[in-house]
């Protein structure tokens, strides 16, 4: 499937995945280079409107493919990073398609997990999940803003040391 059809009638989350896409690759580069691990975590991963059964055009199949590219290249520089993944997703049927996903596409050196349940009421298993030595991406991206991006939500997952967040807050959700 080309690229142009992937995104067909939803070129907001092309826009968005080039966006995670670029900032995640140049991110892992950069931390991988001082660190021994990095843990991924997105906290609205879905899988909606997947292309097909890789999940194609999803945040999931996206960051997994960043993931392994800079492993491979930060082992070309002699740094062999270890890339820790979390999904939360709190639909049920979504969850069994991601939880699905996950376990059908392992890859070396790419641990995978995943929660089923709403994103603030699993902010203490997060932040037990990637503790805080090491390195964590947080990818935010709610359909809507209630109990989501609000400051009370956001502040435990702020708070912590050695961490980066890539918020998307839409306006309007159609």
């Amino acid at each position: 499937m080309e690229e142009s059809d992937l995104y067909k009638g939803r070129e907001h989350s092309g826009i968005k995945h080039y966006l995670l896409e670029s900032y995640l690759e140049l991110l892992f580069m950069i931390i991988g280079l001082h660190e021994k691990r990095i843990c991924y975590i997105d906290c609205f991963s879905g899988p909606w409107q997947a292309a097909d059964q890789n999940l194609s055009g999803t945040s999931i199949a996206l960051s997994l493919d960043v993931m392994r590219r800079c492993r491979k290249s930060l082992r070309d520089r002699g740094k062999d990073v270890e890339f820790r993944a979390l999904y939360i997703e709190k639909g049920v049927h979504t969850y069994k398609k991601l939880d699905a996903y996950l376990k059908g596409h392992r890859l070396e050196g790419i641990t995978t997990d995943s929660r089923n349940g709403e994103f603030h009421d699993l902010r203490d298993d997060i932040l037990r999940w990637c503790g805080n030595e090491d390195f964590a991406f947080f990818f935010i991206d709610p359909k809507g803003w209630k109990n989501a991006i609000e400051i009370s939500t956001l502040k435990p997952l702020i708070q912590r040391p050695r961490s980066e967040y890539m918020i998307n807050f839409m306006y309007e959700w159609h």
